[in-house]
């Protein structure tokens, strides 16, 4: 079973590279994309689309009750190389408040996940 921090980092990933996410293109848009190889500097998400839908759950799930939490959680995951203070400056909190929220984030996704276990 993977750790919290490594599915979010991937759920990170994931959610940027636009990967499982229905949207309308061409046909032959798509063709060229998934036929091209692609020199993203970025490193590629390890991660399968329902685990990435599973942690997207999860983090809509935070939003509902912790919604300050779940958008710094989302920020610093989905942003690229982003540092507590950059994500601070987003959402209009200190970094040090900024690190609570994604450490208590870190512990409801683990919560989450061994409740999934659990069951």
């Amino acid at each position: 079973m993977r750790d919290a921090e490594d599915l979010l980092t991937h759920w990170g990933r994931w959610s940027r590279q636009q990967v499982g996410i229905p949207r309308c293109t061409s046909p032959s848009y798509v063709l060229m994309r998934d036929n091209v190889e692609q020199f993203d500097s970025f490193p590629t998400a390890d991660i399968t689309d329902e685990e990435a839908m599973m942690v997207d759950h999860f983090v809509a799930r935070m939003a509902r009750k912790h919604a300050k939490m779940a958008q710094c959680v989302r920020v610093y995951y989905r942003g690229m190389d982003k540092t507590m203070a950059d994500v601070g400056k987003e959402v209009g909190e200190s970094r040090l408040k900024v690190r609570e929220y994604i450490i208590a984030g870190h512990a409801y996704i683990e919560a989450c996940l061994e409740m999934r276990v659990a069951a």
